[in-house]
């Protein structure tokens, strides 16, 4: 029998505003920046103008997020579900919730570099100010293909019509925290994202790149002594925003 859950297990949605890049062994997180092409120097009196091309690389830093979780052997034997089991998955809750805070905190510091702050008029979310949103991330030549919000902060997409808002109802797309469709973006909720707080995001491709050297692992670490079965939970990861244009920040009032 499983237990009685207080909420939905919390899945992690922040590996979607970025480009996951798995780092085979010994491999390091170096990437190139897009080219800037400028075609304004001229070598010599009457010669054509030449297009001078810049580049540039990052190396993105490594860390890691553990959870070491641990369930002493009475509670085993007692409980009348898999305990060992529920324990492993919600340590790895614990690991994807704390990844995306990282993640949003990247984002955070991106939105204003290169976009405006937009603040709403109102509590709750209005469309003028989506569509003020919107075009902070679109007038650099993209398109805004994510937003991320809090659920405190989606409920006033309630006070939306079918024509405006396309809402997602099948449960198993909810699990995932796709709550919807606007205008071509797809809204992601998650209890990570500061409240009246929205993001907005371009591709992926456009934004950054999140390299794992290794993935979410569950290693064992019992403590016999104290009469506990435990677990290191842990994944090596980098996270990198290398284009700032491709996030902006909506907040209501």
């Amino acid at each position: 029998m499983n237990p009685i859950r207080r909420n939905l297990d919390y899945q992690g949605v922040g590996r979607k505003a970025l480009r996951v890049d798995p780092l085979p062994q010994g491999a390091l997180p170096v990437y190139d920046k897009d080219i800037d092409v400028s075609a304004i120097v001229v070598s010599s009196n009457g010669a054509a103008p030449e297009s001078r091309i810049k580049g540039d690389r990052i190396s993105v830093p490594e860390f890691e997020v553990v959870s070491n979780p641990t369930v002493r052997i009475y509670e085993v034997k007692r409980r009348r579900f898999n305990v060992i089991d529920r324990a492993q998955q919600r340590a790895r809750q614990e690991i994807q919730a704390q990844e995306d805070a990282n993640i949003f905190a990247a984002l955070d510091f991106a939105s204003t570099l290169e976009n405006s702050s937009v603040t709403g008029t109102a509590t709750a979310i209005a469309k003028n100010d989506l569509v003020t949103l919107y075009a902070e991330v679109d007038k650099w030549d993209l398109v805004t293909a994510k937003l991320f919000m809090n659920i405190k902060t989606f409920s006033g997409f309630r006070t939306f019509t079918n024509t405006d808002f396309d809402p997602v109802t099948q449960r198993e797309l909810l699990q995932t925290g796709l709550y919807g469709h606007l205008w071509t973006a797809e809204i992601i909720v998650s209890k990570v994202v500061p409240t009246k707080t929205v993001y907005a995001v371009a591709d992926p491709e456009f934004v950054g790149v999140m390299p794992i050297r290794q993935d979410i692992e569950v290693l064992p670490a019992d403590e016999p002594k104290q009469l506990k079965l435990g677990w290191v939970v842990n994944e090596i990861i980098g996270i990198a925003v290398a284009n700032p244009r491709g996030v902006a920040k909506y907040t209501t009032l």
